[in-house]
């Protein structure tokens, strides 16, 4: 599309929205321009702004910029810039879709950043904290775009009037308030998308006089069916999340695909099932974690189509297993206790402390005191393998502790 070009921001200040990071006195915009950084992740939506904002940076610190793509790049690229950076003077390297990257691979962009050759700034449209291997988390920090909101899109639209006006010869260009409306849910947050809606508008617009009239309903039928806005992918996930902890086999595998179906990349539905698999299973069925767990990493190693199988299964196996939250619960409560209570590790079980008793020299277990009270935060359930623990805990604590007596599952 002509427009994304000849719009493309090319300082800070064109970029629309952003607010947070692109303020005159904010942290963002002060370490992009004097280049205080050895490695940044931007995380945020598509047509957020990342790559343009990286070109700008790259543009006002008058570094040479290289682009790579993480779906297509592999170690032979990333030892290319390395070598061509070290030649060439200190390089900004942008790397999109950065969580794809695996750890050998990140392991070579924390070369190309420790050499003093390169800055790195790299992409996702999620929160690639947990796929990054930790030297490059410390070395990196991370800035989140949001979503374009009207008066961002407003923004650009101000910058397209003028620019269709030159464009067509034109004295006025019409856009109806309600048209600009349609076409800001149509975009979804995403810039890019915007101009390119307005831009098949412009095409299929028409002239009365030397006016133009901008056609945003034949455009809006070319915008991608099926596809979800961010409350409905979240609108999704809390259903199948719900239907799991339901015990509703069929009605989680829906959503979980209506997921996939919507756009919304597979990592993140794994982690909402590796939570599920610890919050809604927990120790009634202890080895969902580890199945949850097994069943991602297989997932990434195939890859879809056939990586969906993987995904049905885990889907279906955590829905079908007994269900406890005790551990999540348990969780809530010592936490709100130290919010009110600073325990003192008890004598006995201080490094240096005198009085502990080696449980294994009375048969596994002796009564002592272990913590600073004696509540209740974990009460075991009755539900599947949590019944063994409820009735292990009920027989070792007899008369210290009462299990089986706290708030009943939720």
């Amino acid at each position: 599309m002509r427009i994304l070009e000849e719009l493309r921001p090319k300082v800070f200040d064109d970029i629309a929205g952003q607010d947070h990071l692109l303020g005159a006195d904010s942290v963002f915009r002060k370490m992009a321009e004097d280049g205080g950084f050895d490695s940044i992740i931007l995380i945020g939506p598509p047509g957020t702004g990342k790559t343009t904002l990286a070109e700008i940076i790259g543009n006002h610190l008058q570094m040479p910029f290289v682009s790579l793509h993480a779906a297509t790049a592999g170690a032979a690229e990333i030892k290319q810039v390395m070598e061509s950076a070290g030649t060439r003077g200190k390089t900004l390297v942008f790397l999109d879709e950065l969580h794809r990257f695996n750890k050998s691979q990140q392991v070579l962009l924390l070369g190309l950043i420790d050499s003093g050759h390169a800055k790195l700034i790299g992409a996702s449209t999620e929160n690639p904290y947990h796929n990054l291997i930790h030297p490059l988390r410390s070395r990196s920090f991370v800035f989140e775009l949001q979503r374009l909101d009207r008066s961002a899109f407003a923004q650009m639209f101000a910058r397209a009037y003028e620019y269709f006006k030159k464009r067509y010869n034109a004295v006025d260009v019409i856009l109806s308030e309600e048209d600009l409306d349609r076409l800001i849910q149509a975009s979804d947050g995403d810039g890019r998308r915007f101009y390119s809606l307005l831009e098949l508008s412009a095409v299929g617009g028409k002239f009365v006089g030397d006016v133009l009239h901008l056609n945003v309903k034949e455009a809006a039928q070319h915008t991608a069916s099926g596809r979800y806005n961010t409350d409905e992918h979240y609108n999704m996930l809390s259903a199948m999340i719900k239907s799991i902890r339901g015990t509703d086999p069929d009605s989680a595998l829906l959503w979980a695909f209506s997921l996939l179906k919507s756009g919304m990349e597979p990592e993140a539905i794994f982690r909402r099932l590796l939570i599920s698999a610890s919050e809604d299973v927990g120790s009634a069925f202890p080895d969902a974690v580890t199945f949850a767990h097994a069943g991602y990493e297989n997932f990434m190693a195939v890859g879809r189509p056939e990586g969906d199988i993987i995904l049905a299964h885990v889907v279906t196996f955590l829905a079908g297993c007994p269900k406890s939250n005790r551990s999540y619960m348990s969780m809530h409560m010592v936490k709100e206790y130290l919010e009110e209570n600073t325990p003192a590790v008890p004598e006995p079980l201080r490094t240096n402390g005198q009085g502990y008793v080696y449980p294994f020299d009375h048969g596994g277990f002796v009564k002592q005191e272990y913590g600073a009270t004696d509540k209740v935060f974990y009460d075991p359930s009755e539900a599947g393998f949590e019944s063994k623990i409820a009735e292990r805990l009920r027989k070792l604590h007899a008369g210290v502790k009462e299990y089986g007596k706290g708030k009943s599952q939720k």
